[in-house]
Formats: C-alpha cells, sequence, structure tokens
C-alpha cells in the first residue's frame, strides 16, 4: 500500500486541503460522529505530512489557484468550529512541527459553555441519517430548535456543559493564539444551514461572523467555511459578494487554477482513521465524502 500511496501522491493534479475537528487528549467518550481526534493521532499525522508535503497557509494555497498555480504537492490544515482542543492541543504540535493552519470560527460561539448541539448525548442517542436530514432542513441547522425538538415535558433536554477540551475555545485563547500564528476563517454566525435561510439571515450570517472575529481578535478572516459543507449557487454568491477570497466545502475534488475559489473542496478526516488510509487519502485513494460539522 504504501508503494501505491507514494505512486498516487506522485502523480496527483493538485494539492490537498484536510479538514479537522477537534483534537482531544481524553478520547474515552462517545464520539459517534468521528470529530474528535486523539492527540496522538494527529501528531503523527502532522508529522507525516510534514515530510511528504510542502504545508502552506490557507490563503497562500488560494492565491495560487487564484494566480493559475500549480497546488500539485501542497497541503493546507484546517479546523472547523474552534473547539478548545485545537487551540490547547493541536495548535502545540503545528507550532512545533512549523505548519501553518486556519481554523474557521463560528461567530457566537465562544460566548458560550455548552457543547454543541451535535455532541449533546441526547442528539447522539437518535442520531440517523435521516434525523440529521430533518436537522438540517426543517430546523435549519439551529441549535435551539433541534434541542427543542428532542425534549418533552417529563424529559427536558439537559444541556450540560462539556468537557473544557469539547466546548468551543474562549475570545481570549482564539486571540492569543492567532497572535502567535494561527490563522481564522469565517464559519458563520451561528451554524446554520445557509441553504434554507432567507436573503437576510444569510447575509447576517456571511457578514457577521466576520465582524465578530474582526471585533474580539482585530484579525479579519479572508476564507469563509460552510457550515455542514452546505452550499448552493445563492450561498456560494452571497459569500463572494460579502468579501471573502475563497470559501471551503466538504466535499473531496482536485484542485486547479480552474477550480472554483468559492466552493473549493477539502478532505474530512474522521477522528479515528488509520495511518494507512490516512496516508491513502491524502494521495487521493479512495476518500470519502465529508459531511460533518
Amino acid at each position: 500500500m504504501a508503494g501505491v500511496t507514494a505512486v498516487a501522491r506522485r502523480f496527483a493534479s493538485g494539492g490537498v486541503v484536510l479538514c479537522y475537528h477537534n483534537v482531544v487528549t481524553d478520547a474515552s467518550a462517545p464520539d459517534a460522529l468521528g470529530l474528535h481526534m486523539p492527540l496522538a493521532t494527529f501528531a503523527r499525522q502532522m508529522r507525516w505530512l510534514a515530510r511528504r508535503y510542502h504545508v502552506v497557509p490557507l490563503v497562500q494555497f488560494v492565491s495560487r489557484l487564484s494566480n493559475g498555480q500549480s497546488a500539485r504537492g501542497l497541503a493546507a490544515v484546517t479546523f472547523d468550529d474552534g473547539y478548545d482542543g485545537v487551540f490547547e492541543n493541536a495548535w502545540p504540535v503545528l507550532r512545533n512541527l512549523g505548519i501553518p493552519a486556519t481554523v474557521f470560527i463560528i461567530g457566537n460561539a465562544p460566548e458560550r459553555e455548552q457543547r454543541f448541539w451535535w455532541d449533546e448525548p441526547e442528539v447522539l442517542r437518535v442520531y440517523s441519517p435521516a434525523r440529521r436530514q430533518e436537522w438540517l432542513t426543517t430546523l435549519r441547522g439551529d441549535s435551539a430548535a433541534i434541542g427543542s425538538s428532542l425534549a418533552t415535558v417529563d424529559r427536558p433536554l439537559a444541556r450540560r456543559p462539556a468537557p473544557a477540551e469539547r466546548r468551543h475555545a474562549p475570545w481570549q485563547k482564539i486571540t492569543a493564539a492567532a497572535r502567535a500564528g494561527l490563522h481564522l476563517g469565517a464559519h458563520s454566525a451561528s451554524h446554520r444551514a445557509l441553504t434554507v435561510l432567507d436573503d437576510v439571515e444569510l447575509h447576517n450570517e456571511i457578514v457577521q461572523s466576520r465582524e465578530a472575529i474582526i471585533s474580539r481578535t482585530g484579525v479579519t478572516p479572508e476564507l469563509f467555511a460552510y457550515p455542514y459543507g452546505l452550499w448552493d449557487k445563492r450561498v456560494r454568491d452571497a459569500v463572494r459578494a460579502a468579501g471573502y477570497r475563497g470559501a471551503f466545502t466538504l466535499e473531496y475534488g482536485p484542485h486547479s487554477s480552474g477550480t472554483d475559489l468559492w466552493a473549493l473542496p477539502r478532505m474530512s478526516i474522521p477522528a479515528r482513521i488509520g495511518d494507512a488510509a490516512f496516508q491513502a487519502w491524502t494521495a487521493g485513494l479512495n476518500p470519502r465524502r465529508g459531511q460533518d460539522a
């Protein structure tokens, strides 16, 4: 497999953008959606990536595509949602290896102490693809609406605080990491499904997330990541009109000078992936389509 992976990587037509969610020291808690990668696994993947790819800042990756240059041999590392574990656990690994990375921040999430709705035990207990579709369409990916749908008179949804590394990082920690070199992008204001919002709500999600990041960190995010990886032409055009230089999906595909800069693919890396599979995926062999947060 190693030889096949090396050949595939050599002849791949474009670079690879990896998408993670969280990195944790305590991997014993349930993780049905595969979002919380053990620290040892992440560190091992980053060492391998640094040896075999030229890992560049995400904005540089986008600039190369924008200028019609090849992305062959390049990699970029991203994180969605802004979990505290990224700043506490992943960032030191990246900094020690000299690997640049971008974290896509949800604008209003650093003010909360609860779990993200998709990490709630009650949600995971009843999770299915059909339920997920309902949550992201009828309930628009809205945390409060999804929580209310699962609560009953006899059993209200208990929004229990999560361990610190599984909550969103506070602004102070985000700002400190940004000043130390970690890049920030926008991931909407409240992580609702943008494709089912009206035009005013869509505009607010796209713009208010950037404004919150600017206000709290002094950083102006240039790139956007679609919540749940969901987008369509209307959403894509709204993100472009808002002035972002590019936007990322959770779909897999090659990067080339002809790639739509506001529908750029990423490879979503599940938390429990084995080393051989990870190396094959980065080379473009049998990746799955991402559909996480």
